[in-house]
Order: structure tokens, then sequence, then C-alpha cells
């Protein structure tokens, strides 16, 4: 296997459209590890997503979390939610699989 094949898929998160907290895993109770301030020049990445603990923004609910490539776990709550409908199913952490903590 090439070094190109071992590298991580990634898919496109987007920008953050709100202050967001990385946290070490997909829950609202995991220590944060750093805050992503709004900046339309910033386009995450992530590794996979998971179901997690729900979060509520406003009228925005969801149970979603990436875990970003930089590292840590951030909830969908903080990015477009167009572009939340479109992250690749493929990407989902299988069932059972334990969440790492990033840093």
């Amino acid at each position: 296997m090439s070094a190109e094949q071992q590298e991580i898929a990634t898919f496109r998160a987007g920008p953050i459209w709100r202050d967001a907290n990385v946290r070490t895993g997909p829950s609202l109770d995991s220590p944060i590890i750093e805050l992503l301030l709004p900046d339309d020049g910033a386009d995450y990445r992530a590794e996979v997503w998971t179901v997690g603990e729900e979060v509520v923004e406003g009228v925005i609910v969801s149970d979603i979390w990436l875990r970003l490539s930089a590292g840590g776990w951030c909830s969908a709550v903080n990015f477009d939610q167009e572009t939340m409908a479109q992250i690749p199913r493929e990407a989902e952490l299988p069932p059972g699989q334990v969440a790492r903590a990033d840093r």
C-alpha cells in the first residue's frame, strides 16, 4: 500500500458560522481542547462523523459530531447546514468503535 493510500480520507466540513468548541469526544461533557472562531477563510475538513450527544443552537438541533482532520470533535450545529446535509454516509464511524481523543 502506498503512502497516499495510507492517508486518512477526509471530507469537507466547511467554515463555521459561530464560536465552536472542539472537544476530546462527541459529547458536551468531553473536555474542550480548542475554541474555533468564525472565519470565512477557514475551510475545515473532517475524517469521520458519529452520532453523539444532541446539541441545540436556536432552531438547529443535531446529534452529529465531526472528528476534525486537525484533531478533536465538533458538533455539526457549528457548520453550514446545507454542507452538513451532504457529508458522506460512508464516513460514519462504525458502531461500537471507540471514539479516540485527538490531542
